[in-house]
């Protein structure tokens, strides 16, 4: 007897895809991966800044969360669920490879004037800018470096970072406000010659 997958052209739900899994159906489990993969290898690349080792720590997420999918229970979504999993990994990682991870991708977090001044001097500055921004982000604490990529780099609601990472929304906010705090610590100078 075939599953829901095959017997509709409708595609399942993703709690159903979550229960056909759960059930055992790879293919089912192999959707969900899809689905998650991209968003999953994204966390993972700016919390650790390796191409190679978010590659292996997306692909260890999703065969940590084949194994224990029967645990997942459903009060939050799949998604967030599958990102705890990354968040722990990722913490894992840097726990021992030490504070040399870094985040990047950040250029799509800095935007450019409306009307930019080109030429060596400028482009020179743009690249030190982004990598002081870069160090000041590595240099902050796991929990205030997951809660500042969450929120601020993927764009996640403050109730999302809240159910990933287990803390209330109130502390998520809180832990936003001083990863941004120390990194306009951090990046003074650079906003100081700025204003100039």
């Amino acid at each position: 007897m075939g599953t829901v997958l095959d017997m509709t052209t409708d595609a399942p739900a993703e709690p159903r895809l979550v229960e056909l899994a759960q059930d055992g159906d790879r293919e089912a489990f192999d959707r969900l991966t899809r689905a998650h993969f991209g968003r999953v290898y994204g966390i993972l690349f700016r919390l650790v800044g390796n191409h190679e080792d978010a590659e292996d720590m997306a692909q260890d997420c999703f065969v940590r969360a084949f194994k224990s999918l029967r645990f997942f229970r459903g009060e939050g979504s799949f998604a967030g669920w599958l990102t705890r999993i990354a968040l722990h990994l990722a913490r894992d990682h840097q726990r021992r490879k030490g504070r040399g991870a870094r985040i990047i991708g950040l250029e799509d977090v800095l935007q450019e004037p409306a009307a930019p001044v080109r030429g060596p001097l400028r482009e020179a500055t743009s690249r030190e800018l982004v990598a002081g921004l870069t160090r000041a982000i590595d240099r902050l604490p796991h929990n205030l470096r997951a809660a500042l990529v969450l929120r601020v780099i993927e764009g996640m609601e403050y109730d999302e970072v809240a159910e990933v990472t287990g803390m209330r929304p109130g502390t998520v906010r809180t832990q936003v406000m001083k990863a941004r705090r120390l990194l306009v610590r951090s990046m003074r100078p650079w906003l100081e010659a700025g204003a100039r």
